[in-house]
């Protein structure tokens, strides 16, 4: 085994810097989008690299976070929250879309093929994009009639609306939130430059400059959650320096929201009334990012509450529950998540050490100008995915005849529309 090199931050001496990396880290706003910068700077200062041990925790967090809390959400997902406590019942949530086993669905393959994307990527943004890009649209066909039904529903509501919506998330592994958790993990704060990265991750499937605004948001989040230990965590610190860098006015009004909503101590229940809510979580992109990041904030010590409190809300809950759960469990590690739920949750078709290999060289990504191009991706396991598909499209089916009946009352699946354009 030859010795590791000592770990040295990519080059990117081609792109030009905000900043001198002595004062800070500013995360490349030279790039406006519709006019309006994505945000002010990066709450990382230039100078920090994440330890490694702390980054393998933190990887592994992400991960199992997300996984965790996708499975538990998966049957909640789309429905009334009082048809979800007739259906499935109270805490403590148990895997309830497969039963006995927490079953991941597109967002969390798509963490995975994210990472590696990054780890193809050899620091390049546009080899990550067309990387990842590629691995997506593999996935996508992978599931034909969902994907022949995606783009059946982006056909109607362009009719329909005439205008479509693109901060909408549609699709299959499209989730823009979820990429850039994954990508924010691996640059850390050692890159001067990384709006090309997330305009490069965001642009893969959406056009529109407020998922830029959300998906930045999220990123910064996670590199906070990286850098904070869960006995010094402060919630009220962390706030402040993301409300510092979101320019986006309804963003930043959110944000807002989440401050005062913390200060008076409210339930994620009240703060999701507040916000006209209390049918489910609509789809859209800024209630995602900001109920997931009021629960990670409202509950930084317990993941359980963090997630299970996000999933009873309903309506798109697997979207925000993933938000929460990832950024909790890059907090607190995989330590912090329930034993029971870690025990039963399946990334099938990859094996436990298949995620150990990667989360090994993520861990250490980037591994220095010689030793990158040696931390390539892991092989994609196409039979087994394949296979999974068909597993998950017979459950999933199963699933949309429990729910029948519902469409004809009025707890019929939560289709709301942006409120926040």
């Amino acid at each position: 085994m030859r010795p590791r090199r000592p770990k040295q931050p990519p080059d990117f001496s081609e792109q030009e810097s905000d900043v001198d990396a002595q004062s800070g880290l500013r995360l490349g706003h030279k790039q406006n989008v519709n006019g309006k910068k994505p945000s002010r700077s990066s709450p990382l200062p230039y100078s920090v690299v994440v330890p490694t041990q702390r980054r393998e925790r933190a990887t592994e967090g992400l991960l199992m976070g997300c996984a965790v809390a996708e499975a538990l959400s998966l049957a909640r997902h789309g429905i009334h929250p009082r048809v979800g406590l007739k259906l499935f019942g109270r805490s403590p949530l148990q895997f309830q879309f497969q039963p006995g086993t927490g079953v991941t669905s597109d967002r969390t393959h798509e963490l995975l093929m994210t990472f590696q994307a990054m780890l193809q990527s050899k620091t390049d943004p546009n080899i990550f994009s067309a990387n990842l890009s590629k691995r997506i649209a593999w996935y996508q066909r992978a599931f034909p009639f969902r994907h022949t039904f995606n783009h059946l529903s982006r056909l109607v509501s362009r009719i329909n609306q005439k205008q479509f919506d693109d901060s909408m998330t549609f699709g299959l592994a499209d989730d823009p939130l979820v990429r850039s958790l994954a990508m924010s993990i691996m640059l850390q704060g050692c890159v001067e430059s990384s709006t090309t990265w997330f305009q490069m991750c965001v642009g893969i499937s959406h056009a529109d400059s407020r998922v830029l605004h959300a998906s930045m948001l999220v990123g910064y989040a996670a590199q906070l959650a990286q850098l904070v230990d869960q006995p010094s965590f402060e919630s009220s610190e962390i706030l402040s320096r993301l409300i510092a860098v979101t320019d986006e006015p309804k963003l930043r009004s959110m944000l807002f929201e989440i401050n005062d909503s913390l200060v008076q101590n409210k339930t994620l229940a009240a703060f999701a009334r507040q916000q006209g809510w209390k049918n489910g979580i609509p789809t859209d992109i800024f209630a995602s990012s900001i109920i997931g990041i009021y629960a990670w904030l409202r509950h930084p010590k317990r993941y359980r509450n963090c997630v299970e409190r996000t999933i009873m809300l309903g309506g798109d809950c697997s979207g925000a529950a993933v938000i929460a759960g990832s950024l909790s469990g890059i907090t607190m590690g995989s330590n912090g998540i329930p034993p029971e739920w870690l025990r039963h949750v399946s990334l099938s078709p990859h094996t436990s050490k298949w995620r150990e290999q990667l989360i090994e060289r993520v861990k250490d990504w980037p591994h220095g100008v010689e030793d990158i191009h040696h931390a390539k991706a892991l092989p994609s396991l196409f039979l087994g995915q394949m296979w999974r598909n068909f597993s998950y499209s017979a459950f999933r089916m199963l699933h949309g005849l429990i729910r029948f009946p519902l469409r004809l009352t009025q707890f019929s699946v939560l289709k709301h529309k942006s409120n926040a354009k």
